[in-house]
């Protein structure tokens, strides 16, 4: 990640710029075929202009305190100026600059390069940010990508090891430790004698285009399935989270589930879908994409669930006995941020929950890892969203209902307590699943049963 596209200070000076630059003669083209392709009704530069708010804490994903934490924007087209941002300067040739917890000496330096910010390449530069917005306005032009309505399906033993990870795609040096990890995860299966199979929960930063898929996902090196151990039939999952969807979900839709690494996640016809089960004797996991939007300018905070998945999701349920445990970028319930679960996803999937069909449901979203007590209709419900993106951990008081128990390990730096990045290993046992959870140090900090 480069600093101008992750600091807090930069960002606003940039979304402050583009937004007064939309009204400029060399964007006026820009402004009204993307204001066309995109509907939008009454005045264009005005219209686009509402679209860019101030950075405050209402649009904070992740991060941005203290400065030299990524700041990550649930605002779709703060997201997409970011990625544009990164984009551009690193066609300039600007290096890396992947944030680490900077010293006192590190911080003030900072501060004095904020302030003599120069002009070239800069939000000062009329002419680099009208390049910035034109390329953002392309790419919400571009609409979003088609939503595949045919699930993939796919048959794993008994004894298969699941690997699980969400909200990890940022590239950090953190963030590549938890595959490292989870990379030995895979190896020991092999070495067992036993299947392998990872998922992602989804998000990739800040907007899941192209360029950030490849750097953060399918780098060499990165992702913890290897192409041979693809064609051994180690298989890649990923669910489409509203990160992904910030950039139209054509880099998670072409890029990421284009990779030969992800080919078993396509609906019987050969295109990539965005839901699909994965079946053992005992058990059925179902990815239900609940981030596809044909909104635009959707912040993607609640879940959503798009046509026909809810029927899919029933018809598999009353087809067998098998176990059911369901796999989401978006949360059921909340311990922390009750006012991001919307209506949908409870309401869509209530013939199942009222039938006490599920045994389980995982999900990511929140940047914490986190179990909850029994709830309506699921008796496992585990949030495992931290596998990539910087929070503090503040928490220091009992867990909040419906919550049970949270993973609260964290290092000191800088008098700051920062939460461990981690992810979640599934054995599989029958008709029961053991459940390890190890974090970015690599120690295990926490095992049980889904039974």
């Amino acid at each position: 990640m480069l600093k101008q596209a992750f600091d807090r200070q930069e960002v606003q000076r940039y979304v402050s710029a583009v937004r007064d630059q939309l009204g400029s003669p060399e964007l006026r083209g820009s402004v009204t075929q993307t204001a066309d392709a995109l509907g939008v009704p009454g005045d264009p530069v005005t219209q686009l202009q509402a679209t860019l708010p101030d950075i405050d804490q209402g649009v904070v994903s992740s991060g941005g305190q203290p400065a030299d934490v990524p700041f990550l924007s649930r605002n779709p087209v703060h997201s997409l100026v970011q990625s544009t941002v990164e984009e551009k300067l690193r066609e300039q040739g600007t290096q890396d600059d992947t944030p680490v917890h900077r010293d006192l000496r590190e911080r003030i330096i900072h501060t004095l390069e904020s302030l003599l910010h120069p002009v070239r390449f800069g939000p000062e530069d009329r002419h680099w940010v009208s390049v910035i917005a034109g390329a953002t306005l392309d790419r919400l032009a571009r609409g979003n990508h088609p939503f595949n309505p045919t699930p993939a399906e796919y048959q794993v033993s008994d004894d298969a090891r699941i690997v699980i990870v969400g909200d990890w795609g940022t590239g950090l040096p953190r963030a590549r430790l938890v595959a490292e990890y989870m990379a030995q995860e895979v190896n020991a299966a092999l070495a067992a004698g036993r299947q392998a199979h990872v998922v992602h929960l989804g998000d990739v930063y800040y907007s899941g285009l192209e360029d950030e898929v490849r750097r953060n996902v399918l780098a060499p090196g990165l992702w913890p399935v290897t192409a041979e151990q693809a064609q051994r039939g180690v298989t890649s999952w990923s669910l489409n989270g509203n990160h992904d969807m910030y950039g139209g979900g054509f880099g998670y839709f072409e890029t990421l589930l284009g990779d030969p690494r992800f080919a078993t996640q396509r609906s019987p016809d050969g295109r990539a879908t965005s839901f699909f089960r994965i079946s053992s004797p005992s058990w059925d996991f179902v990815g239900l994409d609940t981030s596809w939007d044909t909104d635009v300018f959707s912040q993607g905070q609640a879940g959503v669930l798009a046509d026909p998945q809810a029927q899919v999701v029933r018809a598999w349920a009353a087809e067998s006995s098998r176990k059911l445990c369901l796999l989401s970028h978006h949360q059921l319930v909340s311990a922390y941020s009750t006012r991001d679960v919307g209506p949908v996803l409870g309401a869509k999937l209530k013939p199942l929950l009222d039938a006490q069909r599920l045994t389980a449901w995982i999900w990511g979203h929140e940047h914490r890892c986190m179990g909850f007590v029994p709830i309506p209709g699921v008796p496992h419900a585990r949030c495992i969203g931290h596998g990539g993106v910087p929070v503090q951990m503040t928490h220091t008081t009992p867990v909040p209902a419906p919550g049970a128990w949270e993973e609260r390990a964290c290092f000191a730096q800088n008098g700051d307590p920062w939460a461990r990045f981690g992810f979640a290993i599934l054995d599989l046992e029958g008709d029961r699943i053991g459940v390890r959870y190890r974090n970015d140090t690599g120690a295990t900090t926490r095992q049980e049963q889904i039974a």
